[in-house]
């Protein structure tokens, strides 16, 4: 059959126009997929900090198999009277240790929770016990996936917190703060984790740094003695102007950084000095390794 010239137009416009809207549909097809890919990457932002964002916090706890929030997995209270010392046990996870305005004594833990699995059940056995005359904060079980990202928070009311006898600390993959607290005695022995300390030690300061970092807040420094070895970590120590102090350094390939040091001294060229401050009362000593240390006045 043959088809007239008005015929042959008209067909080719129906099929210019059948084409036209395959074309439609598929460039919109497209679009709607690359909209989505926009939303899913946050490409469109320009910024990696958007694509972070569009994880929530279940993705980056193990694909939502815990709770995305921390939850409260045991609190236990003390008479502000019960003790006088605490010994920290900081082996993974964090401890802060912080001064409240009153109320009781209290020790809380939270993390985390394996879903399925109930708050009490995921807390720690035996975490927290009393001997003699000192608070104890047992290892966390670093093992347990029944809660990740373990905290246990030390509340001290006023009174206790502004005249502690002493605090022990061992710490290794953990953490610790310690702040306004006024203690007598410090000792840490820390390996890789991070410690942060402000308040007073008014006696005696010992300090065992590995691989971590640490830093000192001092309002008041002891009186006494302070003793502070640093392998390949960095300690950073502040205390008041006034401090009065007979001090000596042991520097190996590390660097010791202080303003109470003679003029002239780099950190680095001497490794041995002896220096001192106000009325030489308290004996200081200082060792560094690999490692860096600073001490200044505030």
């Amino acid at each position: 059959m043959k088809l007239s010239h008005e015929s042959k137009v008209r067909l080719g416009v129906g099929v210019g126009a059948f084409v036209l809207i395959i074309g439609l549909v598929f460039g919109i097809s497209r679009l709607l997929a690359h909209s989505d890919m926009v939303r899913t990457t946050g490409i469109l932002s320009g910024h990696l900090s958007d694509f972070d964002d569009m994880f929530d916090e279940d993705d980056s706890l193990n694909s939502g198999n815990y709770s995305a929030r921390p939850q409260q997995l045991s609190s236990v209270t003390f008479d502000e009277d019960a003790f006088q010392s605490l010994d920290l046990d900081v082996t993974s996870g964090t401890v802060e240790v912080k001064r409240v305005s009153g109320g009781p004594v209290r020790v809380i833990e939270s993390g985390h929770v394996t879903k399925g699995v109930s708050a009490s059940d995921a807390a720690t056995q035996n975490l927290v016990k009393i001997e003699g005359s000192t608070l104890k904060i047992s290892q966390f079980d670093c093992d347990d996936e029944r809660a990740l990202d373990r905290k246990v928070t030390i509340e001290l009311p006023r009174e206790l917190a502004d005249n502690m006898m002493g605090i022990t600390a061992n710490v290794g993959l953990g953490d610790l703060t310690v702040a306004d607290i006024a203690c007598h005695d410090f000792d840490l022995t820390l390996d890789s984790g991070d410690v942060a300390f402000a308040g007073a030690v008014t006696d005696t300061l010992n300090a065992e740094v590995g691989l971590g970092d640490a830093t000192f807040e001092l309002y008041q420094a002891p009186a006494k003695s302070m003793d502070v070895s640093v392998g390949s970590g960095d300690v950073e120590m502040t205390v008041p102007n006034s401090t009065g102090f007979k001090a000596s350094v042991t520097l190996g390939s590390g660097d010791f950084e202080s303003d109470f040091l003679p003029l002239g001294y780099d950190g680095e060229t001497i490794l041995n000095l002896e220096f001192d401050n106000g009325d030489k009362s308290a004996t200081y000593r200082f060792e560094v390794g690999s490692g860096d240390m600073s001490f200044d006045p505030e």
